[in-house]
């Protein structure tokens, strides 16, 4: 078990590894103005993953019940989360072009009286894989569910998941009801921190994200088709080196810059089916949102 969570993980430990310390390396010639809408949307992919693939099924035990998932994600990156319209708050010659955010690909520049400066490229991405393991408990139609990866380090990372879900089958108050409905908050962390000794490198992320929702579910025999509809919001804090090194914003010099990103998660729309043989459940769901999202999982449900 501890070598298949390990797995699952592995994929979000790479990634941030690499993908995460490369931000940090991106943006500190960046201005907190510019800085913050270029990252604007990897705060809102955060708030996409994490509340995603957290339910496959309204009902829940009237007395005890155990459920173990582990969940595949693929976040589709729209181009309008791709570049931004940047602001150098400076005299400039003539207009500066649309910019890559963190996910998009091609930069832009701009020519001052200190002469060019370019933006920072992207990472050049379509779509984000992602995987992610839950563990839920049920007592008398309530289900308490569990994300967790303690704090660790790799290689010059720390990475860290902390969230919980509590769901309760209101349906089970409502006698001859022909399907099943349940009502569900959410709350899940991300801690990520990358120093390599080098003060320009420094990067540090903690992501916070919220959701409620309403979501039904009809079974029969062994298929369950369920759709719920989500309200969610998501706010990431990064800390990050600013060299300023063309002295274009004297006021902020050479530190650490911390900004507050909120993402543009509002509401999404949930629609999926799940097979159950035995104790084994596999569901797959579409969720429309910000970044439309594909989610598919395998659950020993007791």
């Amino acid at each position: 078990m501890k070598n298949i969570l390990s797995a699952v993980f592995l994929t979000a430990i790479l990634f941030s590894s690499t993908a995460f310390s490369q931000i940090g390396v991106s943006i500190n010639k960046l201005s907190p103005n510019d800085a913050a809408q270029y990252i604007k949307p990897l705060s809102t992919w955060f708030g996409t993953y994490f509340n995603s693939g957290t339910y496959y099924d309204a009902k829940v035990p009237a007395l005890f019940g155990f459920k173990f998932n582990l969940v595949g994600m693929w976040s589709v990156i729209p181009d309008d989360q791709k570049t931004f319209k940047p602001d150098p708050q400076i005299p400039i010659v003539g207009e500066v072009d649309p910019t890559a955010t963190v996910f998009g690909n091609k930069s832009s520049y701009y020519l001052s009286n200190n002469g060019f400066y370019t933006y920072p490229a992207g990472l050049s991405l379509n779509a984000v894989p992602m995987g992610i393991y839950q563990f839920a408990g049920s007592f008398y139609n309530t289900e308490l569910m569990i994300r967790f990866f303690p704090k660790v380090k790799f290689k010059d990372s720390k990475v860290g998941v902390l969230g919980f879900g509590l769901k309760h089958e209101i349906s089970s108050h409502i006698p001859f009801l022909p399907i099943d409905i349940s009502v569900q908050l959410l709350y899940n962390t991300f801690d990520f921190e990358f120093d390599d000794g080098d003060p320009a490198n420094y990067t540090k992320i903690k992501s916070n994200n919220i959701a409620f929702n309403v979501h039904s579910s009809k079974s029969i025999s062994i298929l369950t088709v369920y759709s719920g509809l989500q309200y969610e919001s998501s706010s990431a804090d990064f800390n990050y080196y600013f060299e300023d090194s063309n002295n274009q914003y004297p006021d902020e010099g050479k530190k650490i810059i911390n900004l507050k990103v909120d993402g543009d998660n509002n509401f999404r729309f949930t629609l999926g089916g799940a097979v159950k043989l035995g104790f084994f459940v596999i569901n797959a769901d579409v969720n429309l949102t910000k970044f439309t999202t594909f989610t598919t999982g395998l659950s020993l449900d007791f």
